[in-house]
């Protein structure tokens, strides 16, 4: 029997476990021993092995940061790399955060980032195994359970386990994407002087564009606030939002009251606030592998007599990092800033003609009969942190996406189609 025929057949069966693995609120919570997120996401993890081993799989545990369902025989393995734990439910949800059904989706924190994928990788396996074809190389299922805390997960899994000859990680979009840009985040900081704020803030998460700010000041003995509100967006794709910070800025500048700092402001109103791909600072780089710089100023604040921002820059995977940082850092230092790199994570590339990544586009192509091209993005997603891996799915080109939103869900087509992409392009890595 065909593993899409098999997949076919146990269809509720894979239902039933993504809905299994969502009841978990797998956010992390206080270290314990042997648990290091917490015991929420310790006990998905307990669940995820368990299904894993109900299956007829060998299953694992590397010290609670990552488990491992695996398949096969051979030296060398390739590899399905995903997470277990999730942001928190939030606020305002319609269905069940926990899991339902509703019509022709699945509702539920981690239907789509990652639990649900997940899943369809592990049916996809099912359906190999039912199948009895044959393989050069192991298949593992890596369940990761920080991702979305940035956590050790991945480095503590490699100290013990080595390196897959190739994979994937279905936790962003299809096609395959070939190129992640570098991610930076910058503060710069400087001390104020004869100046009239009681408290400037703006913005909640440097990779978020800020959708509020606001301003507490002094004139003429009367205290007085400024505020704007904007439109949230993620700091890969500034475009899509309005950034609060930067319509304060460019208030400010032009307002008496702040005279004094006019210089300070201007900066970083020219070279910030008015620029989504770095061009006012020399550094608007671009390339034919993943595109143009992008910039996002992501917070300010002031407290103690000091200004603190932060950028977030991704740039683009041919360059070095010196290259951005290098003429920023001229530019504010010369105008009394302290300039410093907080976070650093190099680019992703792999040359669309590498082999497994034609490997999986082919599989692709050939389930969707979708041709395009190779996918560059701005965001950064698990496979940096392992070789010769590359993001694969879960979201079909024209999906809603609703990662990380209230209502997360996926729809049952995808889910399905997802696991006959997946088991496919397993078999075709390993084979």
């Amino acid at each position: 029997m065909s593993v899409e025929k098999i997949i076919e057949n146990n269809k509720e069966k894979l239902m039933a476990d993504v809905l299994k693995l969502v009841a978990f609120e797998s956010v992390k919570g206080e270290a314990k021993e042997g648990m290091p997120q917490g015991e929420k996401v310790h006990a998905a993890l307990e669940e995820a092995l368990a299904m894993g081993k109900a299956y007829g799989f060998h299953t694992f545990s590397v010290d609670g940061h990552a488990g491992v369902i695996e398949y096969g025989e051979g030296e060398e393995y390739v590899a399905v790399l995903g997470h277990l734990d999730v942001v928190p439910v939030g606020d305002g949800w319609t269905k069940n955060p926990l899991g339902e059904v509703h019509g022709d989706r699945l509702y539920g924190r981690g239907t789509m980032d990652d639990k649900g994928p997940m899943v369809a990788a592990l049916h996809g396996l099912v359906a190999i195994k039912e199948a009895g074809i044959p393989l050069k190389h192991r298949i593992r299922l890596i369940l990761g359970t920080s991702e979305e805390t940035g956590g050790p997960d991945i480095e503590e899994y490699l100290k013990k386990e080595k390196q897959p000859v190739a994979g994937f990680t279905p936790d962003a979009d299809f096609p395959a994407i070939n190129a992640e840009m570098g991610i930076l985040v910058l503060r710069l900081k400087k001390k104020l002087e004869n100046h009239n704020l009681l408290s400037l803030q703006g913005g909640q998460a440097v990779n978020m564009v800020p959708d509020g700010a606001f301003v507490k000041y002094l004139e003429d003995g009367e205290e007085k606030t400024l505020s704007f509100k904007g439109v949230s967006a993620h700091g890969s794709t500034p475009h899509k939002g309005k950034n609060a910070i930067s319509m304060l800025l460019k208030e400010m500048v032009d307002m008496e009251a702040f005279e004094g700092l006019k210089d300070t402001l201007s900066v970083l109103h020219y070279n910030l606030g008015m620029d989504l791909d770095g061009h006012h600072m020399g550094v608007d780089f671009q390339d034919e592998a993943s595109g143009k710089l992008v910039l996002n100023l992501g917070e300010i604040q002031f407290t103690e007599d000091t200004l603190e921002t932060y950028i977030n820059i991704r740039y683009p995977v041919t360059l070095q990092m010196e290259q951005v940082t290098e003429p920023m850092k001229k530019i504010f230092e010369e105008r009394g800033f302290d300039f410093e790199i907080t976070a650093h994570d190099g680019p992703l590339y792999y040359p669309k003609d590498a082999a497994f990544i034609k490997k999986l586009m082919d599989v692709y192509a050939k389930e969707t009969g979708d041709h395009s091209e190779p996918l560059a993005i701005g965001g950064g997603t698990y496979a940096k942190m392992m070789k010769n891996i590359v993001a694969f799915g879960p979201l079909l080109p024209g999906r809603e996406d609703t990662l990380h939103q209230l209502d997360e869900y996926i729809l049952i087509e995808d889910l399905m189609t997802c696991a006959r992409i997946y088991a496919n392009a397993m078999v075709e890595l390993a084979k």
